[in-house]
């Protein structure tokens, strides 16, 4: 329903209006009459109104003062002007005032408001959809990220090619040949550490989205660049074969371009490789999952930009532990060695190459390592990292992650480094003989013979954390490697640890450690 304003100093031309017309099978609904323009303007304010019909002559602030007033607020409102006089210049102020219709009093019939009126409709509706397709267009430029990154997801899980090209269009994706070419990459996210934060990696894939779409508009190539959901960049090159034109080598001299832009305005290194032309939009998806089936594949080769070439699947070790290279590079972290620290990656390196530890294992099992690490340092683990580190694409590129983690956590901990006093060490031993019981600042106050408040202000100057998170950290310290010792489940290690309720273990653990137990299991 649209709601309509009636304005006539005269009540029984108000009255003639109200019954003259079926304003309901209209859509229209009376929602005000007023008797003045002064009283029209405060119900206008206080109303919400599509259409005002209203008398020009009267008293005081006339209906042309009125609507002009009104028009300056809201520009779409619709109006209808009526009065007794027929002098030109009433109408030539009526028009410039973008009145629907001008009528006269006298002349007035149901027939000509009925006109008036749905032509005051018809105006309200393109009105309505100009505005809808405004702000359609301004949520499509706000959002064609966020729609774009959608889009790739349905093309991952759609057959219907016809569905997805119409789509597609709307987006201002105009796929209009019969072949593609793809190319996937992603930033060395070590590089990411040296210029911005980890958290920045999608401000990063906007920027290469606008730099790409800027290259696709210099080369006149159709060439459209997506990010899945592991934040990776999946460039798509639209095109017609053509016997004369090496499509493949265009392609692949604009990826370079892309590369070079990217490290010029971004100072971001980044990995990218190319396949080969297949016809038909419904090829994106299983070019797609070959492209991911071969990332995992090249884990351990060390080149950054190249052709897609089949590689069979190798045969992963999945039974090592890297227990024994993780436990010299925490033992480097605890004695402040970076030369060390850095021997022992390389050793890990080594052994991760020979023994070909299957990549997912390799990586979640050097983000456990760090949580652990980054526990004893009494830090709460830096989610941002961890994301970035299980996404890593080269054992190289993780390596280098690691590397600055580990050099970022040794400067901490040399920083906040505490000289056990002797009285710590009692905590310490205290904590460890009453591990499965639930022991509070009062218990070790009374262990130590002090007064519970001096015991509080104590201990908070010696550390630097209040009792509670110490006490927390040290326990969960022992479930980490309890948990990776996977000889007891979690509901045992929990009382073993003096936490009776199996949920609440969890909650601190994961306060504590960044993750669940069942995650870093």
């Amino acid at each position: 329903m649209l709601n309509v304003m009636l304005v006539d100093d005269d009540v029984p031309m108000i009255k003639y209006l109200t019954k003259l017309i079926m304003w309901e099978s209209l859509g229209l609904r009376l929602a005000a009459t007023a008797h003045s323009g002064e009283s029209a303007m405060q119900i206008f304010h206080d109303t919400h109104l599509d259409l005002v019909i209203t008398d020009i002559g009267m008293p005081q602030m006339d209906g042309l003062e009125l609507v002009a007033q009104m028009k300056a607020l809201k520009p779409e409102l619709q109006v209808v002007f009526l009065t007794c006089h027929e002098e030109f210049h009433y109408a030539r102020k009526a028009v410039q005032l973008d009145a629907v219709d001008y009528l006269i009093k006298d002349e007035l019939t149901t027939e000509q408001l009925g006109v008036s009126l749905r032509k005051a409709i018809q105006l309200l509706n393109e009105a309505k959809n100009q505005v809808e397709d405004i702000v359609y267009k301004q949520d499509l430029i706000k959002n064609k990220d966020l729609l774009k990154q959608m889009y790739f997801q349905q093309l991952l899980k759609t057959s219907s090619a016809t569905e997805m090209l119409s789509y597609g269009k709307r987006l201002g994706i105009n796929w209009e040949h019969s072949h593609f070419i793809m190319a996937i990459g992603s930033f060395h996210r070590a590089y990411v550490h040296k210029q911005y934060k980890y958290e920045d990696l999608n401000l990063l894939l906007y920027a290469a989205g606008n730099i790409a779409n800027e290259l696709s508009l210099e080369s006149r190539q159709q060439v459209t660049l997506f990010a899945d959901q592991e934040g990776q960049m999946i460039c798509i090159c639209n095109y017609q074969p053509n016997l004369s034109v090496n499509t493949t080598t265009l392609f692949k001299d604009y990826l370079l371009s892309l590369r070079e832009l990217i490290r010029q305005y971004l100072k971001m290194e980044v990995f990218l490789h190319y396949g080969v032309s297949f016809k038909g939009v419904e090829g994106i998806r299983a070019n797609y999952k070959a492209m991911k089936q071969w990332q995992k594949c090249s884990f351990y080769e060390d080149d950054d930009f190249g052709l897609i070439k089949s590689v069979e699947a190798p045969l992963w070790n999945a039974n090592h532990s890297l227990v024994e290279q993780w436990d010299r590079i925490t033992e480097s972290v605890r004695d402040s060695h970076s030369s060390n620290i850095t021997r022992s990656l390389l050793a890990l390196e080594a052994f991760a190459r020979e023994e070909r530890v299957e990549p997912g294992m390799f990586l979640a099992a050097c983000s456990n390592r760090i949580r652990l690490i980054e526990l004893e340092a009494k830090l709460n683990s830096e989610e941002a990292f961890h994301s970035c580190l299980l996404r890593c694409k080269r054992l190289k590129e993780s390596l280098e992650l690691l590397n600055n983690k580990l050099m970022e956590l040794l400067a901490v901990r040399i920083n906040t480094r505490i000289d056990k006093k002797p009285k710590l060490q009692q905590i310490d031993r205290y904590i460890t003989d009453h591990l499965s019981e639930n022991i509070s600042m009062v218990d070790i106050a009374d262990y130590l013979f002090l007064n519970p408040s001096y015991f509080s202000r104590y201990f908070k100057q010696e550390t630097g954390v209040n009792f509670v998170d110490y006490y927390h950290r040290f326990k969960m310290k022992i479930a980490c490697g309890l948990l990776k010792e996977k000889q007891h489940n979690i509901e045992m290690i929990a009382l073993k640890l003096g936490y009776m309720e199996r949920t609440y273990f969890s909650r601190i653990f994961k306060k504590y450690v960044g993750v669940s137990p069942k995650q870093y299991k």
